[in-house]
This record gives C-alpha cells, structure tokens and sequence, in this order.
C-alpha cells in the first residue's frame, strides 16, 4: 500500500505504510488473545490491541488526508494525537454508532485494572464484535486492505459467552464499587444498544444446530448403544440469524468477495465491472433463488404475500454460490445468463 498523498515524502510514505503494518499486527493479536480460553482476563488485553490497532490505522488515515503533520498536536512535533482525538478529527458525527462503539472500547482500556472482572467478558464480548467487524471495512474502505488476506475470514467471529449477569451473584462475589460499576456500564450498554438497534455498535454471531433432510450439513446416526440419551430441543428460529444479508449488502459481499479472490467481473467490455442488482436479478430468475432455502428467505406475513409483497432476505450460501458461479466464468457468465432466461420465457 504507498500512501495516496503525494505531497509526502518517501519516509513519511513508508512511515503510514508502518503504521498500517503495525495496526494489523494489534488487530490480530486482540482476536488472538480474546479467543484464547486459558487466559481469564483477556477482556482488558483485547481492549488495549484494538484501541492500539485503530489508532494506528486512524493515524495512517489523517497523513494520507491532511498530510504528515496532522497526526502531531499544534505546536508539538514530538507528541501524536491520542486514540480519542483521531476519532474526533476522523469521524465528526459523535452519534455515529461505529464512533459509540469504539469510545466504549477505549473507556474499558481506561477503566482500573482492579475494577476489570472476568464478567466483563459477557458485557463487552458483543461490543468487541462489532468493533472487528467495522475494523475490517474502514481497513478496506480507507485503505484498500483486506485484512482477510492475512487470517481467515472465520477468524473473525470472537467466541463470546451470552449468559446475563445476576446482580445480586456479583454483590455476593467482589466488593461494592466493582459489582456496582459492572453493573452501571452493563446498563450503559444495554440502553445505547437498544437506542442504536444497529449491529456496528454491538452483535454477535450465533451458532444452531438444526435437523434438516438436505444432505449439506454433519451428519448424525442413531447409537442404540450409547451410554448417554439424547434430546431433541425444537424452538423457534431467528429467521434472520440463518439469512442476515438484504440484497444490497448482499450485493456488496459479492463485489467484495470477488475482490479478495482476484476475479474480474466482466460486463459490457467493462473488465473491472461491478456486480450490481440487474446482475443479482438474472441469478435470482435463472436459479430460482427465492423459492430455495438454502439462499433465500421471505418475512412477509402470509397475508402481504397473498397480496404480491415480499420481504426477501437472503443467506451466506447465496452469497457463496453467485462468487463461485462468476469465478467459473467471469467474461461470459452474464451473457450465459441472459441466454437462459430467453430460453426460460423470462
């Protein structure tokens, strides 16, 4: 990556390049250190690598936008801007959730040690989440990087524990001010996750097991001689936990996955095309998508789709499968399609 200020000189061109480098090394550490499950007080090391990672790639932002000297306090060549004040210069609107979201990242990372409990892991875990998650796309969008080129996108989901936190559990176990505080800012956190409803400030990814006929998932078999039973649990699944995705996320998955494998769409003699909703459209006709549900899911009521309305989410596989279909054949694939729609009479 060479930093797109020219009026930097090669030093301060490699010195941004530095920092990006570093940023990511901090990024990585923090999910390492988090998933790791023999070490009890990884709540406050997590918080430190990515406070540390965010301010090095926020750093990195300013020189490429206002030049060198913008990461140096007026007057003090020798002392760089703090984490909050690049996320003041950077991100202005202080109601924007990925800005709430780092602030209360950063006010764990000063919080006194002596205060930080293993409990703050099931306060914090879904705010962490959230903060990888946009990680990735300000690298991406700031700068062009796939930090996916370096871990495995899976890596990227934290092993967060859900269980709630009891009050009068906490009283019982530390003294007044910690339970007390724990509580304040779990509190916090649930009212401004509440108020902001959006997944960059606070989420979490969910794993279900459920039955299913389709032979694509693991495999299970009857043991007449087990020592222990098993149980079937049936409950109501979260339709969007399994199909999280509207159609221009969707959309922009594709075009983001088929960045990071290095395939050029082709469309209209355009080679560096961009996968767009007519594109989606010619899929979603030929393959029938919205009727399999492996890709798709329609939250209308039953009422509003006799009507002829439709709520249509769709799933990771769909994403998967149109990236795999283009990577077959990116220069023909669109006009293969349109072919098979006029033989379909659609």
């Amino acid at each position: 990556m060479s930093a797109d200020n020219p009026s930097l000189t090669p030093e301060q061109q490699h010195d941004c390049e530095r920092l990006l480098a570093k940023s990511q090394e901090a990024f990585i550490l923090a999910i390492e250190l988090f998933n790791r499950p023999t070490i009890r007080y990884r709540v406050e090391g997590c918080a430190f690598f990515l406070c540390n990672a965010w301010e090095l790639m926020l750093k990195a932002y300013l020189i490429k936008q206002d030049g060198y000297e913008s990461i140096f306090y007026p007057g003090k060549t020798q002392r760089t801007l703090s984490l909050t004040d690049c996320v003041k210069k950077v991100m202005t609107n202080d109601k924007d959730p990925v800005r709430l979201n780092l602030e209360s990242i950063d006010e764990l990372r000063n919080t006194g040690t002596h205060f930080v409990v293993e409990e703050y892991e099931i306060t914090y875990g879904p705010i962490f989440q959230a903060n990888i998650r946009n990680y990735d796309d300000k690298l991406r969008d700031w700068h062009g990087i796939e930090i996916c080129n370096r871990i495995p996108d899976n890596y990227l989901v934290l092993s967060v524990n859900r269980t709630d936190l009891d009050g009068e559990t906490l009283r019982a176990k530390y003294t007044p001010e910690v339970a007390e505080r724990l509580l304040r800012m779990q509190t916090s956190i649930d009212q401004t996750t509440e108020k902001e409803s959006n997944t960059k400030y606070s989420a979490y990814f969910r794993t279900e097991f459920v039955l299913s006929k389709k032979n694509d998932g693991i495999a299970i078999h009857v043991d007449n001689n087990a020592d222990v039973n098993a149980r079937i649990i049936k409950q109501v699944v979260d339709p969007t936990s399994r199909y999280p995705y509207r159609t221009k996320k969707l959309i922009e998955l594709v075009n983001r996955n088929l960045k990071r494998r290095n395939v050029s769409f082709v469309y209209r003699d355009d080679r560096n095309a961009k996968f767009n909703k007519y594109h989606f459209s010619l899929f979603v006709g030929c393959y029938d998508m919205k009727q399999d549900e492996r890709y798709c899911h329609d939250l209308s009521l039953s009422e509003e789709q006799r009507k002829g309305s439709h709520s249509y989410i769709y799933s990771e596989k769909a994403v998967t499968f149109i990236v795999d279909e283009i990577a077959k054949d990116p220069q023909h694939i669109i006009q293969k399609l349109r072919d098979k729609m006029k033989r379909m009479g659609k």
